[in-house]
């Protein structure tokens, strides 16, 4: 099956979005309106391609209703930032070099970008130096999240844990202490959402000697 593009993603997505509450799927012309286009022309070069790829059926020009084809997992893409800390914090590099396929149901409502972890402090909630989080943005988060925070210029990747009127970004490894923050020291950039992991990049253990 072809790759979505990102555009072909969210109108795949707007059409599931239906399906699943039970709503009749939009004609063109709410497809433009929902989406911003002057054009049925363009909803039908998009719903086309949808077609081609495999996704959905076009019943023909009477109503033009689209219909789903069979159900496929939403897949969204997030850009992929630069690295994240997740030991002593150090600069973030602010670029997007490139565009990481993951689940859309992680995105929610926001919209969300990657970080490439280096470092062992998050190893006791599971992320390990070489993974990719998926952050989803949003500038507050909850007692417990797992947030990326910019502090004194840096960037890093820790639990957020409120005491009292106190605030921490707290490490999962104890050879970490906690950092206390404040709502001027520290900014929060978004919260975990997913993780995505290599295993061949984590395991470089081979059961037949001389492969290593």
């Amino acid at each position: 099956m072809e790759e979505l593009t990102g555009i072909q993603v969210r109108v795949l997505d707007a059409l599931r979005g239906r399906a699943d509450t039970g709503q009749a799927l939009p004609s063109y012309r709410a497809l433009c309106a929902e989406f911003g286009w002057s054009s049925t022309g363009t909803a039908r070069d998009h719903l086309r391609a949808l077609e081609r790829k495999g996704y959905v059926d076009l019943p023909g020009s009477r109503g033009r209703r689209v219909r789903l084809r069979r159900r496929f997992p939403g897949i969204a893409r997030a850009p992929i930032v630069g690295r994240i800390a997740a030991g002593k914090p150090v600069l973030a590099d602010q670029y997007h070099d490139d565009l990481l396929p993951f689940p859309a149901e992680w995105r929610g409502s926001g919209d969300c970008f990657a970080l490439r972890v280096a470092g062992d402090s998050m190893e006791g909630a599971g992320i390990l130096e070489g993974d990719h989080v998926i952050i989803r943005q949003q500038e507050i988060a909850d007692n417990g999240d797992i947030v990326a925070a910019t502090l004194g210029g840096e960037t890093t990747l820790k639990r957020l844990v409120k005491d009292g009127d106190r605030t921490f970004l707290v490490a999962e490894n104890p050879r970490y202490a906690p950092i206390e923050v404040t709502t001027d020291s520290a900014v929060v950039h978004g919260v975990v959402v997913g993780l995505l992991r290599s295993y061949r990049l984590h395991d470089s253990r081979s059961p037949f000697p001389g492969n290593r």
